[in-house]
């Protein structure tokens, strides 16, 4: 299912926030594959076992891989490392768990927070999101929202969960939507199907690292 020239996505063990960074198989066979990572690599170790996402054939799928060699390239070639990966068991579904977040900078998302309308989603989890707004809001206040996709606009409410100030009046606010209210169902459901598609369409790109 690994061939030559997929694009394969990893998050560091270690990761609380479980960014996502992007690699390109550059070998495959039938036991083994070998990766490259497009921008700067995760600092994986021989014999570590990492999980690793891609895009299968009807759906994004998740798998364990060991790391069996890390091959340093020669001084001075500009070349990246590169690690060659065995598969630990079967590949399963990834499509309902995704509660990483992707970076939505170049997608066309944008939320509706309190009064304060097109705001630009920075990221996006099948869980919550994170915009720059200029109304104070506090921790773990409630909010209604919604977001809006190629004219199309989905209400919900979200706590607020994280904040950093940006300056110039504005803040980061990282809002999780309130999984426990029945009128959030189609919200979440919203959420992670824009999620999934933000993943599948930075998987088919050519070039750049999530």
């Amino acid at each position: 299912m690994i061939k030559t020239g997929s694009d394969v996505l990893f998050h560091e063990p270690t990761c609380a926030t479980r960014r996502l960074r992007r690699s390109v198989v550059v070998d495959a066979s039938d036991e083994t594959f070998a990766i490259q990572f497009v921008a700067e690599p995760f600092a994986f170790e021989e014999d570590q076992e990492v999980l690793m996402y891609f895009n299968g054939a009807r759906e994004f799928l998740q798998q364990v891989v060991r790391v069996i060699e890390v091959v340093q390239p020669d001084e001075g070639s500009g070349q990246p490392i590169t690690f060659t990966l065995a598969p630990v068991g079967d590949p399963i579904s990834a499509e309902s768990r995704q509660h990483y977040r992707v970076s939505t900078i170049s997608a066309d998302l944008e939320a509706c927070v309190g009064e304060e309308e097109n705001l630009q989603v920075q990221d996006l989890s099948s869980t919550g999101f994170a915009v720059l707004a200029s109304t104070p809001y506090s921790l773990g206040q409630t909010l209604q929202v919604s977001i809006v996709h190629e004219g199309e606009q989905w209400p919900g409410i979200v706590s607020v969960q994280s904040m950093r100030e940006f300056g110039r009046g504005r803040t980061r606010y990282g809002m999780r939507a309130i999984e426990g209210d029945p009128h959030n169902a189609e919200f979440l459901q919203v959420l992670q199907r824009l999620s999934l598609a933000v993943q599948r369409e930075q998987l088919q790109r050519s070039g750049g690292a999530l």
